[in-house]
């Protein structure tokens, strides 16, 4: 599945790469107001079954020139997990710093820190009751921007945790859709 997905992401990059050379060139920042470099948005995820999970991911960022962002985002989890047939529900909640850099119009890499209040089951390897703990995280990774209109934006995501004890994330890569919305 992790090979598929990533697959497909590079399969629609490459397709779309004739489109890059047509795009008009994009008015340099420096000629905006503060307001207009600064973009929110964020992303959202639902998962249902055995372990329902339900993600609220806002952001908000500012164009420091045409090819840097940066900014910062909050992040709130519920989390029920049914696993042995009993109900097991955490809250998640935390906030991140995150860079991204424009490589070639529509394709950009991004950076994150990510530090992440939970309550897991899973200590040393057993399956029990956790306590509440801080997780830091670092994402690295690309994506693509697809303009939905003059001020909202598409992002989709492939990064890679570099904490192999997440236990926020289960498997590499972490794929993410967002929007973003200039304001």
């Amino acid at each position: 599945m992790r090979k598929s997905v990533f697959v497909l992401f590079i399969l629609s990059l490459l397709l779309s790469l004739p489109s890059f050379a047509q795009q008009d060139k994009e008015p340099s920042v420096k000629d905006q107001k503060v307001r207009e470099r600064i973009f929110v948005g964020g992303f959202l995820g639902l998962q249902l079954g055995t372990q329902t999970a339900v993600n609220v991911s806002p952001l908000v960022g500012y164009r420091i020139t045409n090819w840097l962002s940066a900014g910062l985002g909050g992040t709130y989890q519920y989390y029920n997990d049914r696993f042995l047939g009993e109900s097991n529900v955490t809250h998640v909640y935390g906030y991140s710093f995150f860079t991204r850099v424009q490589i070639i119009p529509r394709a950009f890499i991004q950076g994150e820190y990510e530090r992440l209040s939970l309550k897991s089951r899973v200590q040393d390897g057993a399956f029990t009751p956790g306590v509440r703990r801080w997780e830091e995280n670092i994402f690295l990774g690309g994506g693509y921007r697809q303009p939905l209109s003059e001020r909202a934006t598409l992002n989709v995501m492939l990064l890679y945790n570099f904490n192999k004890e997440s236990t926020a994330y289960y498997q590499n890569p972490i794929f993410r859709v967002g929007v973003d919305f200039r304001l």
